[in-house]
């Protein structure tokens, strides 16, 4: 069973290696490490409304572990649109956990959030995620060349949206 919850105080050590996975930086554009100071603070603030902070982090719950995170940002309620990703520890990758929690945000948009349309930027050389989100039903929409700067080089981002 896959389940989505809100951040927890408890959560700061997991959050504390996620944030700070430089292989993820990639997709986050972050650019310096967290301190758990501002982990905390991010935590303490998740209860805010979404309308507010255009954003929210869930946590991807499966068999009782904590095993990813999926974020809903750009909240864009004139424009009913949202944009999503999602990154689920590598230790639990390829057993259905990422598809099911990504449907599950997405159904969660459309429900309580009123939205038509969820975006995602999905990296060109991320095969894995595009099939992630080709399966619940995202349609690639655009190439967005040279939209990244990783490692040196420029990369190519595709364009995925889901219609309610």
């Amino acid at each position: 069973m896959v389940s989505l919850r809100a951040l927890e105080p408890e959560d700061i050590d997991f959050l504390y290696e996620l944030e700070n996975d430089k292989a993820l930086w990639e997709i986050s554009e972050t650019q310096a490490p967290f301190s758990r100071y501002l982990l905390r603070e991010f935590i303490s603030n998740a209860h805010l409304d979404i309308y507010q902070t255009k954003q929210l982090r869930l946590v991807i719950v499966s068999e009782g572990q904590v095993v990813g995170c999926a974020d809903l940002y750009d909240f864009n309620p004139k424009n009913k649109r949202i944009s999503v990703g999602i990154v689920i520890l590598s230790s639990y990758r390829n057993r259905g956990i990422g598809a099911k929690a990504l449907f599950q945000v997405c159904q969660y948009a459309f429900t309580f959030l009123a939205i038509h349309q969820v975006i995602a930027y999905v990296p060109e050389d991320n095969v894995p995620s595009q099939k992630l989100f080709e399966k619940i039903g995202f349609v690639r929409e655009a190439v967005l060349k040279d939209w990244i700067f990783s490692q040196g080089i420029f990369k190519n981002i595709f364009l995925y949206h889901y219609l309610k």
